[in-house]
């Protein structure tokens, strides 16, 4: 029997399909999407470069939900927006 394992980063999981990513727990009903929409060479690799970041709540109604969004130049910065997105969302504090 196989294990599914997740890569979790500051305790939520970080799911990946082609240029999507997703950050979050369904549980809690809020959770982060990353579009990469740019990659840049680092030595012989390509690397995200430009990222779209997206707050998604239970019901995409919510206006609040629709205004947080912004692009960032590296995936780190990305990541690091999409965690403090999320913890305000989920418990109202970074």
């Amino acid at each position: 029997m196989s294990e599914n394992k997740l890569f979790y980063y500051r305790g939520f999981p970080l799911i990946r399909s082609e240029n999507l990513l997703y950050y979050g727990c369904c549980g809690d009903g809020i959770a982060t999407r990353l579009t990469i929409k740019d990659y840049k060479t680092v030595g012989e690799k390509q690397v995200p470069n430009k990222i779209m970041v997206q707050l998604l709540g239970k019901n995409n109604s919510n206006s609040a939900n629709k205004e947080r969004k912004g692009e960032f130049t590296g995936f780190y910065q990305a990541l690091d927006a999409a965690h403090i997105w999320l913890m305000e969302a989920i418990f109202g504090t970074t």
